[in-house]
């Protein structure tokens, strides 16, 4: 079980500025479930090219800021996203903004890309939090830090497969463990979202596609709000 805590978040004006987050999204807050949400690449760093008007960048941060809005009214939720705007951010300020805010979750946005024109669908990831054999991490106390980070890592991935399933029904490619750049070296738990395929022609349009970004958006959210209950 997912056991509510009380957080304190103080960021100085310095950390503020340098991120660009909004001082009313970062004030001490009790009993809620931060989620950070990283939509992959921006600025500088476009992504995968899915058309000469649209990148990765762009899908990502579209289905994050849908999230967003999706989840803007639930009282236990604290939305932040590691970027709102087409800004480059790298991957240590990726990090330092997880290691700072210490979430209850780590939602990071991708499109896929490879494996051929024919290679379509959605796959899920999420981080072994330091465990070599996922069979004996179950077999571990569950109230260590580890089983705690991979328990609710699975879990969040576990229900968005099914919300996306729903979504696009037999387009699942599976759940993998496998390490997150974006939290390595961070004991936090994670999913990534390979959210469809640039280089197939039917995966491109519904990436590209107001509509389904939004339909991405809801499915997202309905899982943080699954998750966080």
């Amino acid at each position: 079980m997912f056991h509510t805590k009380k957080i304190l978040v103080l960021i100085t004006f310095a950390v503020l500025a340098c991120f660009g987050w909004g001082a009313a999204e970062l004030i001490a807050v009790e009993k809620k479930y931060i989620i950070l949400i990283d939509p992959a690449h921006g600025g500088k760093d476009r992504g995968l090219k899915l058309n000469d008007d649209v990148s990765e960048k762009d899908v990502t941060l579209a289905v994050a800021l849908q999230i967003k809005k999706e989840l803007a009214q639930e009282p236990n939720l604290q939305i932040i996203l590691t970027r709102e705007t087409d800004k480059t951010l790298d991957r240590e300020a990726r990090q330092k903004m997880i290691k700072t805010l210490n979430p209850d979750m780590v939602l990071n946005l991708h499109v896929n890309g490879g494996f051929g024109k024919e290679a379509s669908g959605y796959e899920i990831y999420y981080p072994s939090c330091g465990a070599d054999d996922p069979a004996s991490m179950r077999k571990t106390d569950k109230t260590k830090p580890q089983s705690q980070c991979q328990n609710n890592s699975l879990k969040m991935a576990k229900l968005i497969s099914d919300n996306f399933n729903a979504l696009f029904p037999r387009k699942a490619r599976g759940l993998r463990m496998a390490d997150l750049s974006v939290t390595e070296g961070v004991l936090v738990p994670a999913v990534a979202v390979e959210m469809g395929f640039a280089t197939n022609a039917v995966d491109q349009k519904n990436l590209m596609s107001k509509k389904t970004q939004a339909e991405m958006g809801k499915a997202l959210a309905v899982s943080i709000k699954a998750f966080s209950r």
